[in-house]
């Protein structure tokens, strides 16, 4: 598979890092010159030095081979003028886009992009989350916030401590998807006790989360 990332600075470096050890092909694309050339030395990756919202710089960098297109510039613009262009000109199923500005999030869904990351509003939460409580972290959303997962460290007083998942009155919509006990983890059975201090991988609709949370941990 091939994935081409545009942009730049370290989210970018380090994306790319990742994906290459995964065994993926990747391509980057940034209009810094020098910029390219420490990536050119670091990366075993095709690096290209232009501006992506130019159509023939995207054509020479293999957008017609692409598979997935990343938008991760600090403009929203840019972001989504070059997402519509891999999909419309080069037929790129796949794009994907941060979005700087929160206003601009229903303009990105309105045209199609694939997923969506509205920078403000995930780090907002994950700040939030470490203020407000250590027990509870939502730990990500997928289908564009139809589903989340999140996290529950469970207390010595919880409602579910010491109890079998069997017997947790826990509503359809409501998933438990693994516990961390101890550093291992742990594929909950109807048979399986849950016990204080074990992580528990929570996966339900956002409005139900809240109802997991004071089933198993007992927060208000």
């Amino acid at each position: 598979m091939q994935i081409m990332l545009v942009g730049g600075g370290k989210l970018v470096y380090h994306l790319a890092k990742r994906l290459i050890a995964k065994g993926y092909f990747v391509v980057v694309i940034n209009k810094d010159e020098i910029y390219t050339k420490e990536l050119a030395r670091e990366l075993n990756a095709t690096i290209v030095c232009g501006e992506a919202s130019d159509k023939d710089i995207l054509e020479d960098a293999g957008a017609f081979r692409t598979d997935v297109l990343v938008a991760l510039t600090q403009k929203d613009h840019d972001n989504l003028f070059i997402c519509k262009m891999a999909k419309e000109y080069f037929g790129i199923e796949r794009t994907t886009s941060i979005v700087n500005n929160p206003d601009n999030e229903s303009l990105f869904k309105k045209m199609g992009i694939n997923g969506i990351f509205n920078l403000t509003e995930l780090l907002s939460s994950l700040i939030e989350q470490n203020v407000v409580s250590e027990d509870i972290r939502n730990l990500v959303t997928l289908e564009e916030g139809k589903l989340s997962v999140s996290q529950i460290i469970i207390p010595e007083d919880a409602p579910a401590a010491g109890k079998k998942v069997r017997v947790i009155n826990l509503p359809l919509s409501i998933v438990l998807g693994g516990i961390i006990r101890e550093g291992n983890v742990i594929i909950p059975r109807g048979e399986t006790v849950i016990k204080p201090g074990d992580k528990v991988l929570v996966i339900s609709l956002p409005e139900d989360q809240a109802l997991a949370i004071r089933i198993l941990g007992g927060e208000n």
